[in-house]
């Protein structure tokens, strides 16, 4: 089979012929219908976290389950199936968790097949399009994550929340934070993606230079920001935008929920986020319960992903359009499809 392979020093992903898996008693191996790119595939090509280890790339997958283990029960043959990424027992690295992991660090859906075990697997409801539904495997899943449970938002929020960032995940996080209620502003530097985010319901979308200002005038304030760009200048700019008053105890401090995957060094100190009252938090990934909740969401169009297909070829193109921020909304690999 065709499959997109991570060697060490390459910075982009290798096209080449590997055997297709055998599952084990209790795996599942499945047709993959519908992989999604993400930054973070990026991170890992630019060597910041040194892995010398050979892998198929791809950690958003949706197949078809095609020949199940001799153990395996509960799974359907021709059946969709969501991959959720956590991978149990797995022999650890002194690399984080993270990168042990389907598609980072273990053979992902960069790939015509893959093997995983059957208690990874999650049901796509009827109708759900593969490459819509394989959002929730990570993009949505993480967004849910910072969203509903770090950011705790839900419905009946009257909260005003700042997403910095309108890519791939930040344009689900505008809709889901503005399905529960909340008064949802973007900004992005990209006069597509402040589109996007209008179009999706934002209040407003300001650009870097308008939310420079008015932060520095203390005209913008919101509750959260949800940074899914994590450098220097947003969360600088995120945190002058939650700056609370340390004496207004009961209400909550102002959040800034950090998404984006950078090697930034990022300038607080204890004294400034405690005098502003400012809690930052960190995010990456789900639940396999959250991932439930993910492809439901998907189901009644809560959250309708922009997506836009790509052949197994074209991998590279598109994580050089990641890396240039070409891309609106997100990129999904079929590897079906022709170049």
């Amino acid at each position: 089979m065709k499959a997109a392979v991570f060697h060490p020093g390459n910075n982009e992903l290798v096209i080449q012929d590997v055997p297709i898996p055998t599952p084990g008693p209790k795996e599942v191996l499945l047709k993959i219908a519908a992989a999604g790119v993400c930054h973070s595939d990026t991170f890992v090509l630019s060597s910041i976290l040194p892995d010398n280890r050979s892998y198929i790339f791809g950690h958003e997958n949706v197949g078809y389950a095609v020949k199940l283990g001799l153990e395996v029960e509960g799974i359907t043959e021709g059946k969709l199936y969501a991959i959720y990424d956590v991978v149990p027992c797995i022999a650890m690295t002194n690399l984080p968790p993270a990168l042990n992991s389907v598609g980072l660090g273990r053979n992902g859906g960069f790939a015509e097949y893959i093997v995983v075990a059957a208690q990874e697997l999650l049901p796509v409801p009827e109708g759900l399009a593969p490459e819509v539904a394989a959002v929730a495997s990570d993009a949505l899943l993480t967004v849910y994550n910072a969203v509903h449970n770090l950011a705790q938002l839900g419905p009946g929020t009257t909260k005003r929340v700042l997403i910095y960032g309108i890519g791939g995940l930040g344009h689900l996080a505008v809709q889901l934070a503005k399905s529960y209620g909340a008064t949802v502003f973007a900004c992005d530097y990209k006069p597509a993606a402040r589109e996007l985010a209008l179009e999706l319901g934002a209040e407003r979308a300001l650009d870097l230079g308008e939310l420079t200002a008015e932060t520095m005038a203390g005209t913008f304030t919101v509750d959260v920001v949800i940074d899914f760009v994590s450098n220097e200048q947003s969360f600088t700019l995120g945190k002058a935008a939650v700056q609370g008053d340390v004496f207004n105890l009961p209400g909550p401090p102002g959040t800034v929920v950090l998404v984006g995957f950078t090697a930034d060094q990022l300038p607080m100190s204890s004294i400034d986020l405690i005098l502003w009252r400012t809690n930052v938090l960190s995010v990456l990934y789900g639940t396999i319960e959250d991932m439930k909740t993910c492809l439901d969401l998907l189901a009644q169009g809560v959250v309708k992903p922009v997506v836009s297909v790509e052949p197994l070829a074209n991998v590279n193109k598109v994580l050089d359009g990641l890396k240039a921020s070409t891309v609106t909304g997100r990129k999904v690999i079929v590897p079906s499809l022709n170049a």
